[in-house]
């Protein structure tokens, strides 16, 4: 995760509470889960300490599409 975490309180935390290690620099995954809300990751930091962060579900950016050409463009799309 490249940005800083917002928590219950309103504040935001860009490294770890206990030593500063760097958010973004995920030292260990202990586990990873789909929810209604997005994917919860459990991580452990460096130091031990262990932290839940929480990435939404949003829309992602088209990384590859194709040119079309292969397909009949009177066809209405998804037919």
């Amino acid at each position: 995760m490249g940005t800083p975490e917002t928590q219950t309180d309103g504040s935001v935390v860009d490294g770890c509470p206990r030593c500063g290690w760097p958010e973004n620099e995920i030292y260990q995954v202990l586990s990873r889960h789909l929810t209604s809300e997005g994917v919860v990751t459990y991580t452990r930091c460096a130091c031990g300490e262990v932290q839940v962060r929480v990435q939404p579900y949003a829309a992602g950016r088209v990384v590859a599409a194709s040119c079309g050409s292969s397909r009949d463009d009177s066809a209405p799309p998804g037919r």
